[in-house]
C-alpha cells in the first residue's frame, strides 16, 4: 500500500532537510505517493524511494542517478556534494508489472538529507510497513555462536506454523540470502508478510554486524537472548570490547515490558545484564542460579541426542533432545526460556524441542560405510571448533578435521583455529572456505602457523573434495570425520566465481555416508 512520502518523513527520529535534485522544481505542494524503499538501486523501481547508504565497500551515493532512471520519487542521502546538480536521465524508468505508479506526471523529485542514512532506512522502512514487529511478538538472538541453533529451537517452542524465522540457515536456503540478519527494508517486509499469512511470532538471528548497522534499529523486541561470547569478527570491530558492545545495543535498546534472556554461565552475563533496559530478565544454564537450568549431574550426552533435567519457575521436566553435544543443551534451555518469556506451559515447550530432529549445518552427524562416523558443523570461530572437538572426542579414539577460514575475514583467527584443531584432532587437513578476495593458499598458510606451533601432524589440500575424499581414505572403525566450517552453505565463494557445493551433499554424492 503506497505511503504519502510526508507521512514517512514524520516517522524519522532525526532532523533532516529536503533539497531539490537537478531537474524538475521541488513546490512545498508536492507531496508524492512512495511505493517501497530500497537500498539497492538495481532493486529500484518506479514510484520506489531510494536511500543511499554510505557501505564500507560501496558508497550508495554513487548511484543514486541510477536509481533515479529506475523510477525514484525521491532519494534519502547523508551528504548535499555528492548528490550535486544530476543531470535528466537518459534511461526511461523500467515499467512496473504491477501498473503505472501513482505519481504518473509528477515532476518534483527531493532529496531528503539526513545525518545517519541507515537509521533513516530502518524508520522509514518501518513506518512504511506499518511496523508490523510491535504486532508480532518478536524475538532477537545474538551471540557469537549458539545464535543459529538457539532460533531454530525458540522457534520451534513458539510453535513452528505460529513462527516466521529469520536465521542464516532460512536465509541462505529458503530466500537466497548469504546474510545472518537481512537488511533494514527487507525484513520490514518480510515481518508485514508474515502477518498478513496470519503469523503471530518472529525469531530473528541479529548479528553484532546487524546491530552496528541499524538494521534492526527500528525492529520493537519483545525479547532478547544472549547466548555467548568468544573471538570473532575482528576484521570489522576494532577490538573484542567494540565487538561486544555493538551486541549489548540490543539489549540497551529493549523496551521496559520486554524481557532479556541472558547464559548465566557465560562470563560476559554481567556486562549484559549491566546493559539491559527490559523490565524482566531471565538466566538460563547449567547452575541452579539459573532461572532455567539443567543439573549437570543428570545431563547425558550421547552421540545421538541429549539428555537432561531441567528445572523452570513454573516446573520440571525431563528433556529428551535429538541433537547431540552440551551446546545444544545450552541452546534448548534459552528456547525454554523463550517459551517461558511467551507464557507457554513447560509440557508444550518440551514437546516442541523434542520434535526437533536437526538445525542443517549444525553438528549434523552421519555414520559412514567404513564403521565411523562424519560430522558436518558450522564451527568457524576458535571457540566453536574447540566446543565441537571436544565433544566428538568423547566418542571416537581419533578425530580427524577438516577445514578452512574464510576470506575477507577475521585473520587473527585463523593461527588460533589451527592451534586448537591441531591440539585436538588426530589429524587436520586445512582446505578452502570461501576464500573470497584472498590468495586461497594464504589464508592455509596462516592456518598452518597455529598448526606447526602446536608440532601437530596435517597436510593441506586446497579444493575442498580432495580433502574430504583424504579424510574419508584415513578415516578408520570408531573414528570421527569432522569437516567444519561450511555446514548449510550452498556455494563456494571465490575471487572470480561461485562454486556449487555443499559439504553434506557432496557426502552423499559419494556415496560414502548414510543419515542417522
Amino acid at each position: 500500500m503506497p505511503k504519502r512520502l510526508s507521512e514517512l518523513l514524520a516517522a524519522l527520529s532525526q532532523p533532516y532537510e529536503l533539497v531539490p535534485l537537478g531537474y524538475g522544481s521541488l513546490n512545498a505542494a508536492d507531496d508524492v505517493w512512495v511505493c517501497g524503499i530500497q537500498q539497492d538501486s538495481r532493486r529500484v523501481r518506479p514510484g520506489d524511494l531510494f536511500v543511499a547508504i554510505p557501505g564500507r565497500k560501496t558508497d550508495g551515493h554513487r548511484f543514486i542517478a541510477q536509481a533515479l532512471a529506475r523510477g525514484a520519487v525521491a532519494v534519502v542521502a547523508e551528504r548535499v556534494l555528492s548528490l550535486g546538480l544530476l543531470p535528466e536521465p537518459d534511461l526511461e524508468p523500467e515499467p512496473d508489472p504491477e501498473g503505472p505508479s501513482p505519481n504518473a506526471g509528477a515532476s518534483p523529485v527531493a532529496a531528503i538529507l539526513v545525518e545517519d542514512a541507515r537509521q533513516a532506512l530502518a524508520e522509514l522502512a518501518a513506518a512504511f510497513y506499518e511496523h508490523p514487529t510491535a504486532k508480532l511478538f518478536t524475538v532477537g538472538i545474538t551471540g557469537t555462536k549458539g545464535k543459529t541453533s538457539t532460533a531454530h529451537l525458540a522457534a520451534a517452542a513458539l510453535g513452528p506454523d505460529e513462527a516466521l524465522l529469520v536465521s542464516t540457515v532460512t536465509n541462505a536456503l529458503e530466500r537466497g540470502l548469504e546474510q545472518t540478519t537481512p537488511s533494514a527494508e527487507r525484513l520490514q517486509q518480510w515481518a508485514s508478510s508474515a502477518l498478513k499469512a496470519g503469523k503471530s511470532k518472529l525469531v530473528l538471528e541479529v548479528s553484532a554486524h546487524a546491530l552496528d548497522q541499524k538494521r534492526v534499529w527500528a525492529v520493537d523486541f519483545d525479547v532478547a537472548v544472549f547466548t555467548s561470547f568468544s573471538h570473532d569478527h575482528l576484521d570489522y570491530f576494532p577490538d573484542l570490547d567494540a565487538y561486544l558492545s555493538a551486541k549489548l545495543e540490543l539489549f540497551r535498546r529493549l523496551k521496559p515490558s520486554a524481557t532479556a534472556i541472558v547464559n548465566l554461565d557465560d562470563p560476559a552475563t554481567l556486562r549484559v545484564l549491566g546493559a539491559n533496559r527490559a523490565g524482566r530478565a531471565l538466566t538460563y544454564g547449567l547452575t541452579p542460579k539459573a532461572d532455567v537450568w539443567a543439573e549437570p549431574e543428570r545431563v547425558q550426552l550421547g552421540l545421538w541426542g541429549t539428555r537432561a533435567r531441567v528445572h523452570t519457575p513454573r516446573g520440571s521436566f525431563e528433556l529428551a533432545l535429538r541433537l547431540p553435544g552440551p551446546f545444544m543443551l545450552e541452546n534448548a534451555l534459552a528456547a525454554v526460556a523463550v517459551g517461558l518469556a511467551y507464557g507457554l506451559p513447560p509440557p508444550l515447550v518440551k514437546a516442541r524441542l523434542e520434535r526437533v530432529e536437526r538445525v542443517p549445518g549444525r553438528l549434523e552427524l552421519y555414520r559412514a560405510r567404513g564403521g565411523f562416523t562424519v560430522a558436518v558443523d558450522f564451527a568457524h570461530s576458535p571457540a566453536s571448533l574447540e566446543r565441537v572437538l571436544l565433544f566428538l572426542r568423547r566418542f571416537h579414539p581419533r578425530v580427524i578435521t577438516v577445514f578452512g577460514c574464510g576470506g575477507d575475514s577475521d585473520r587473527l583467527k585463523r593461527p588460533l583455529m589451527g592451534a586448537i584443531s591441531g591440539r585436538l584432532s588426530a589429524y587436520t587437513i586445512v582446505t578452502n572456505d570461501n576464500p573470497k578476495d584472498e590468495d586461497p593458499l594464504e589464508i592455509l598458510r596462516e592456518i598452518e602457523r597455529g598448526l606447526q606451533r602446536a608440532k601437530a601432524p596435517y597436510e593441506a589440500i586446497p579444493d575442498r573434495r580432495a580433502a574430504i575424499r583424504k579424510a574419508l581414505e584415513l578415516a578408520r572403525p570408531g573414528d570421527c570425520v569432522l569437516i567444519a566450517g561450511k555446514g548449510h552453505e550452498r556455494v563456494q565463494l571465490f575471487r572470480d566465481r561461485a562454486v556449487p557445493f555443499n559439504d553434506a551433499d557432496y557426502l552423499k554424492e559419494l556415496g560414502a555416508v548414510q543419515e542417522s
